[in-house]
């Protein structure tokens, strides 16, 4: 039985092979032990039989925007959902939190374009960019594309979990975005 719920302390351990994993293949970027156990409350985890098979992370970067970050999922395991389980409990969490928007930076628009997100470009997040960008070795040739998903206030959970879980269901309408000015680094 799959089980998605808050990551504990203990879980930990467990976590690290599976980032180390998705690090290897450039698909993240690395994390280690010390990040995780600081971090240890922004995190979800799938887990089967006492295994780390998936996890994500929001971490909010400023009062009025979050990123989803980490999602990885054990490749035995895709297609069962995980991925989807793990975003709505994040999602719900921001909710929850008051944020209005959610991004993320992903090789796998796609699978958020399903979700409900939308493309939107990096420029429009500037404190994601002078936060963690400026410092990614991929900076000057970044290959993950930006997502974003507006919150409406008063969603629910189970209509959150519903959106998501059901394939059935269509995306949410989506707020178009305001242009943000570009911004400048040196």
């Amino acid at each position: 039985m799959i089980t998605v719920r808050r990551a504990r302390l203990a879980d930990v351990p467990r976590m690290m092979p599976l980032l180390e994993e998705y690090a290897r293949q450039a698909e993240i970027l690395p994390r280690n032990e010390n990040d995780l156990y600081r971090s240890i409350r922004e995190w979800v985890v799938a887990e089967v039989d006492k295994k780390i098979v998936g996890m994500g992370a929001l971490l909010i970067m400023w009062h009025d925007l979050a990123e989803i970050r980490s999602l990885v999922i054990d490749p035995a395991c895709h297609g069962q959902g995980l991925g989807r389980q793990i975003i709505a409990m994040l999602l719900d969490d921001a909710r929850k939190l008051g944020l209005p928007r959610v991004f993320a930076l992903t090789r796998k628009p796609g699978f958020f374009l399903k979700l409900g997100f939308q493309l939107t470009r990096i420029e429009q997040l500037p404190r994601k960019v002078k936060q963690d960008c400026v410092f990614c070795p991929k900076f000057h040739a970044c290959d993950e594309t930006a997502v974003i998903i507006p919150l409406k206030e008063g969603a629910s959970h189970s209509m959150a979990m519903g959106a998501l879980l059901d394939n059935s269901v269509s995306a949410p309408n989506i707020i178009p975005l305001e242009v943000a000015p570009s911004i400048s680094i040196p």
